[in-house]
């Protein structure tokens, strides 16, 4: 697996892999990556610079065993938002002893702050697939006094990590960065535009959610993550508030109530957006016509689901 910097100064200073055999062999580094050996993943992480103080990094990765990652920087201030697609991204910082993050699908979070150390753990058991935008503090500075005032970052500089729900809309962008073929006209350009947005649309909802957030006990937090995770292992089948309610232990009010306040969207509007999902992968892939996708994602009806997937991406299926 690569991990490649756009910089010799955004590599490591040092780059520690622990829970396999021969560690002093797993690792080959150059001015500007790092190799991870196949007996330790396979994948890719790529950090590129889109403009002058803006960075975005993506990483594709499966590892053969569970493995932590320890990594050691130069002191410096950075601001990071991560998203997770596919796994379940765990970490910490080693200065905050006691302080454990872990990031989930449809989630993002946002660190800012200096730090030294950070260690990331990763099981076996499924692939990794994360987008981060990292920003130089002169990029920065101009959203630094909304985000004071929404108590996301600190004026101490310490190192400050928050833990967010996405919105369809910043789900969308995502999505529109991850399909952004190499060899698109004005790519970089296209690139910038597309994580501006993404940032922008991150910023107004995590300050609005600041200011107006309801109170939710852990309890319903947990029955909630609970039913998310219902949605996301049976979407493609018929499913009513009812039954979901039932399954994680909520009022059919609570489930709906709650689940639009952690999620930004209704129970719905969320299987709809996984149905779409798996239609333009399949029909990105090439493999299948439009009238099979549309009950291979659980649609009986042509036009229900032409007009939910123009809403999602603008285009028809036909057009992809």
């Amino acid at each position: 697996m690569l991990l490649q910097w756009s910089a010799p100064e955004y590599v490591p200073r040092s780059f520690l892999v622990s829970g396999v055999s021969g560690t002093n062999k797993a690792v080959k580094q150059t001015d500007t990556s790092f190799r991870l050996t196949k007996q330790v993943a396979d994948g890719l992480v790529d950090m590129q610079e889109v403009s002058k103080g803006l960075f975005l990094v993506q990483s594709e990765m499966a590892f053969k065993k569970e493995t932590e990652l320890c990594e050691e920087y130069p002191e410096r201030k950075v601001f990071q938002l991560s998203f997770c697609m596919n796994g379940v991204c765990e970490w910490d910082y080693r200065q905050k002893r006691g302080e454990h993050y872990q990031l989930s699908p449809t989630q993002c979070s946002l660190q800012c702050g200096t730090f030294s150390q950070c260690v990331s753990r990763f099981g076996s058991e499924e692939p990794y697939r994360t987008l981060s935008i990292s920003l130089e503090q002169e990029r920065f500075l101009p959203l630094a006094e909304d985000l004071e005032a929404a108590h996301l970052i600190r004026r101490d500089n310490k190192i400050c990590t928050h833990i967010f729900s996405t919105t369809p809309e910043i789900r969308l962008v995502l999505q529109q960065l991850l399909d952004c073929p190499p060899e698109r006209k004005l790519r970089k350009l296209y690139l910038e535009g597309k994580v501006l947005e993404l940032v922008s649309l991150f910023c107004e909802e995590a300050i609005g959610k600041q200011k107006n957030d309801k109170e939710i006990s852990r309890e319903d937090y947990r029955c909630l993550m609970k039913a998310r995770e219902i949605i996301d292992n049976h979407f493609l089948h018929p499913l009513t508030i009812a039954q979901i309610a039932e399954q994680c232990y909520l009022s059919e009010t609570k489930l709906k109530q709650g689940f639009k306040t952690c999620f930004n969207c209704t129970v719905y509007e969320y299987i709809v957006e996984k149905r779409m999902e798996m239609a333009h992968r399949l029909l990105q892939s090439g493999k299948y016509k439009v009238k099979d996708v549309v009950w291979m994602v659980g649609y009986t009806n042509a036009s229900h689901f032409i007009d939910a997937f123009k809403k999602r991406y603008g285009i028809t299926p036909g057009e992809v």
